[in-house]
């Protein structure tokens, strides 16, 4: 679990950077003129939303990890 979890928060971020170049630089306005940053932006909320996700893997896998130690086991 704790791969899946840095591989959603890895790729949210990326996601997220990729957003903020296509949205917030000259050349990534540039690159999606057509689109107004549409495309940049959806991915930029996508990757957030994997972010979250990660985090919230993360927690999960500590959680139990923390409830196994407890438990003996």
């Amino acid at each position: 679990m704790r791969v899946t979890a840095v591989l959603l928060a890895l790729s949210g971020a990326l996601l997220m950077a990729y957003g903020w170049w296509g949205v917030n630089t000259v050349a990534g306005r540039r690159r999606y003129d057509e689109m107004a940053g549409m495309i940049p932006f959806g991915l930029g909320v996508l990757g957030a939303l994997l972010l979250v996700a990660g985090v919230v893997v993360a927690l999960i896998a500590f959680l139990e990890v923390r409830r196994e130690r407890r438990a003996g086991g």
